[in-house]
């Protein structure tokens, strides 16, 4: 089978996404796979595309137009069969606020959050400290700040809008920070959750992409209880905000053992460091195994009575 993997792109993730991508390339190669890589940055990318003619893209780009489905898109309209989620999902999920919003309405458990407009700050805000400041479409944690105190907050803002144009400020909440890996679409499946624990407290990008940064742990430490309701929440998720094939939903369990939505990451990492493929691997699903699985759902899509993600 042929697969361009896509790797690199336009957004902060960058770095990230080319290891992602290189990772993912000698996993399909181990699967017997033809393999070729391609960065949507290079300028002959649209005709290598065209030249290859894959059997299936499988889409290792990190934030920006990879993640945020701009290459969806583009690729629905060559007709050429991609892993992961679909142009509205995709787009929906990489804009937190939005995605936010729709978990709100749904009466999903996210925490109270507050837009900033045009870099203003609200003259009264609904919102105690400390508080967390986001990018609203930016992932491993880039532009983020947890202000604990008021006079602080303008520097977070003005710090998280080189990186986006979008800002907002959300409740903090202490607690478990859980990682909760969705795969497969009938039904989707949610692999064994991970606790995730830093060294310095907060799962910033160093923590998450160096060696020995962050330790995972399977199972987490929360009760019984509280891991049926991360691992319902986080089916719950994947359905409501449409998502396909994968996701990873980063929750915040509280002192009462209650979970809270923090982010929806439609294109999770595949490096050395990441969750993903941490959790399908407790699941029994080596690397190898679920590169491939992601790349047949995604061919299976352009055959009519195929599972198209059922697991096996």
């Amino acid at each position: 089978m042929k697969v361009i993997v896509l790797g690199g792109g336009d957004s902060p993730e960058r770095e990230v996404s080319l290891r992602s991508a290189r990772a993912v390339c000698q996993a399909l190669r181990k699967k017997k796979n033809e393999v070729f890589f391609l960065d949507p940055l290079a300028g002959s990318f649209f005709k290598k595309l065209l030249q290859v003619k894959p059997d299936c893209v499988f889409i290792a780009l990190h934030g920006g137009m990879g993640e945020g489905g701009v290459i969806q898109g583009l690729l629905e309209s060559l007709g050429f069969p991609y892993t992961g989620s679909g142009v509205l999902a995709s787009a929906v999920c990489l804009n937190k606020l939005v995605a936010k919003k729709i978990l709100a309405y749904h009466g999903l458990p996210t925490p109270a959050f507050v837009p900033v407009n045009n870099g203003w700050l609200p003259e009264k805000m609904a919102l105690s400290l400390p508080v967390v400041v986001k990018p609203a479409s930016l992932g491993s944690t880039i532009g983020i700040s947890i202000v604990k105190s008021k006079h602080r907050l303008s520097q977070a803002v003005k710090k998280a809008l080189i990186y986006d144009r979008e800002v907002f400020l959300e409740q903090y909440i202490s607690g478990v920070e859980i990682a909760a890996s969705i795969l497969g679409n009938n039904p989707p499946v949610c692999l064994p959750v991970i606790e995730i624990k830093t060294a310095g407290g907060f799962y910033d990008y160093q923590s998450k992409y160096t060696p020995g940064g962050s330790l995972h742990t399977i199972p987490p430490g929360i009760s019984k209880e509280s891991l049926q309701k991360v691992t319902s929440l986080a089916t719950r998720t994947f359905q409501t905000l449409g998502c396909r094939d994968l996701a990873r939903i980063d929750m915040i369990v509280d002192s009462q053992g209650n979970p809270w939505i923090l982010d929806i990451n439609t294109i999770p990492g595949f490096t050395q460091t990441s969750l993903y493929p941490d959790a399908a691997r407790a699941a029994g699903i080596e690397f190898e195994e679920l590169c491939q699985k992601l790349v047949l759902w995604a061919k299976e899509r352009k055959q009519p009575g195929k599972s198209h993600g059922r697991q096996k």
